[in-house]
């Protein structure tokens, strides 16, 4: 008895070991980032889980875990969830959208291409954009039509507003050298770049996954949508219609 009873505690101590060994074990296996390279861990993971899974399908947790990193340390660099959002997804989205935009509205040769292969470039440029951040664009989207109560959608909006108020004096320009449009030429953009990302976003849906068309098609189609609502009106649309409305 004395010898099986000795068996038995010896047992017992060994498996209590092994239940605290456990949660130390798992944090040696948790991967170590380098001194000085947390905040941009934080930025990589945080750009992978929002596109994955959305702004509120992510917490500040699970990004911490994924980066390796303390959670302390995003509010740390960041202050905030949404904050991280902003850096991580919103503002590489609109530099990327100033750059564009900058060659735009400097390149001359390019400004002096026939309207086709202009809008052209630009229906293809967009769509690109979405193709490669989609989960990005969409979760913006998602952001600004159903905004979430810890996050002032206000800042994107602004960036959004000043980034096209930039564009607007060359965009007017184009249009009138080009006779484009006899409208309201900064309506007129907002309505092509809201087409293109739309449709862009959502065509692929409308199909069965055998008759998706390709993209190069898409974006033909795209430029003509395009040009077609850009071409001037040779009667007015509105007063016809306030006429109509008694």
């Amino acid at each position: 008895m004395l010898v099986t009873d000795l068996l038995n505690r010896r047992t017992a101590q060994s498996d209590r070991a092994r239940l605290y060994a456990a949660p130390v074990a798992k944090s040696i296996d948790r991967k170590r980032v380098k001194r000085g390279t947390a905040q941009q861990h934080l930025l990589t993971s945080a750009q992978q889980l929002f596109e994955e899974r959305g702004y509120r399908g992510t917490t500040t947790k699970d990004i911490s875990e994924h980066a390796g990193v303390s959670e302390t340390l995003i509010f740390r660099y960041f202050g905030s969830k949404a904050e991280l959002f902003m850096s991580a997804v919103v503002n590489p989205m609109l530099e990327i959208l100033s750059d564009a935009s900058e060659s735009w509205r400097t390149d001359e040769l390019y400004r002096a291409a026939p309207e086709e292969y202009v809008i052209h470039e630009f229906v293809c440029k967009v769509m690109k954009l979405i193709s490669d951040y989609h989960g990005s664009v969409k979760t913006i989207l998602s952001l600004l039509t159903e905004p979430p109560a810890d996050f002032d959608v206000g800042i994107i909006r602004s960036r959004i507003v000043a980034l096209l108020g930039y564009l607007s004096p060359s965009n007017r320009e184009y249009f009138t050298q080009k006779h484009l449009t006899n409208s309201d030429s900064d309506l007129m953009l907002r309505i092509a770049i809201i087409s293109v990302v739309s449709n862009a976003m959502l065509i692929s849906a409308s199909y069965e996954d055998c008759m998706q068309p390709s993209s190069s098609t898409v974006a033909s189609q795209l430029t003509r949508f395009v040009i077609g609502g850009l071409l001037p009106s040779t009667d007015d649309l509105t007063s016809q219609l306030k006429a109509a409305n008694g």
